[in-house]
């Protein structure tokens, strides 16, 4: 009688055990979709839900003061809460006056107290006003100088969201090693901010781009050295890794004709320009050329499904949070089918 009791409370046990395994895995893999204000984001979000379980509304900015800007995208925030994705509200320093981001307009919030404090106490009244799940600061081109006043203003702002139960997730250029020289990535210092925050993206997309010459966006090898230092950093179960769902297009000539593509654009750019993509082994990422009316040579670097399915499996084998996709309105759902498989 007694071994029949001891085996059935090992087969409750067990059963317990397995049952909440299996939804701390579930719960753990993130898959995060930035979405903007306009309507082919909310689109994208009412179609493509079910492959999603978080968002982050890129629509907020600050002044030199610390004072936030922005809305609130009611119509995604609201489907969201409805279909129960966690949402997160992006704040970038982001300027429209120059139409780029500002190191000097974030060196000036993170130095001055009263501006700092100001930024802070309004974070934690939006998120709490629109019930976010959590803050998403994405701080870019971060002057070089201001790297430990960096660190140190996200240990700030992220114990204090913490105090009010407001998740803290940060934005960090990808990097495979702390190059000094390296002023677009050099300011992140991952282990410090990957110590207060709970989450860190790493935007493993833009390796290269219409600034630069033609190449991968986001070669596979590329991927695996960023997030290879990123695991050495931070601890794996913060780390979120980011697919674009765009590609690059060179004009080669004079780059008058350059421009990102969505990828819902690519294959009908293909089929107009009747040009011929090639897998580009090196890469892992697919690549055509075609010459426009002007008789301007373009080269195109992109992901298909195929592609986007072996990246995004890359979070599966170093065992980070999950990924994020940047952004909604340009993807199909053959996009997220193929996310969904290789996460897997």
């Amino acid at each position: 009688m007694k071994k029949w009791l001891i085996a059935a409370i090992s087969l409750a046990i067990a059963i317990v055990l397995f049952m909440y395994s299996n939804a701390e895995a579930k719960a753990a893999g993130m898959t995060l979709g930035y979405t903007t204000g306009d309507t082919a984001s909310y689109n994208s979000l009412a179609k493509y839900h079910t492959y999603m379980n978080s968002i982050a509304t890129d629509t907020f900015a600050f002044e030199k003061n610390g004072h936030i800007i922005g809305d609130a995208p009611t119509k995604q925030l609201t489907y969201a809460k409805k279909t129960k994705i966690k949402t997160w509200a992006v704040i970038s320093n982001y300027n429209d006056a120059i139409s780029d981001f500002d190191g000097d307009l974030a060196s000036r919030v993170m130095s001055n107290k009263t501006a700092k404090k100001r930024f802070t106490d309004q974070l934690i009244a939006l998120a709490k006003k629109n019930s976010y799940y959590g803050i998403n600061i994405d701080f870019e081109a971060v002057n070089p100088e201001d790297r430990s006043k960096y660190s140190r203003f996200i240990q700030d702002v992220s114990q204090a969201l913490k105090k009010k139960q407001i998740k803290t997730m940060v934005s960090v250029p990808a990097k495979s090693a702390d190059d000094q020289k390296d002023d677009w990535s050099w300011p992140y210092d991952y282990a410090k901010i990957g110590k207060y925050a709970d989450y860190v993206q790493v935007m493993t997309y833009d390796e290269h781009g219409i600034w630069g010459d033609p190449g991968s966006v986001a070669s596979t090898s590329w991927i695996k050295s960023s997030l290879q230092f990123s695991v050495k950093k931070i601890k794996a179960n913060k780390v979120i890794m980011g697919i674009p769902a765009y590609g690059y297009d060179w004009d080669v000539k004079d780059g008058s004709g350059s421009a990102a593509r969505e990828w819902n654009e690519l294959k009908s750019l293909i089929k107009k320009q009747k040009a011929k993509p090639a897998f580009h082994k090196k890469s892992g990422s697919m690549t055509f050329s075609y010459v426009d009316k002007k008789k301007h040579k373009h080269v195109v670097w992109y992901e298909n499904e195929k592609t986007v399915q072996t990246k995004s499996h890359l979070a599966k084998q170093y065992k980070i949070a999950g990924v994020s996709v940047y952004a909604l309105g340009n993807e199909s759902e053959s996009f997220w089918k193929a996310i969904q498989k290789g996460t897997k």
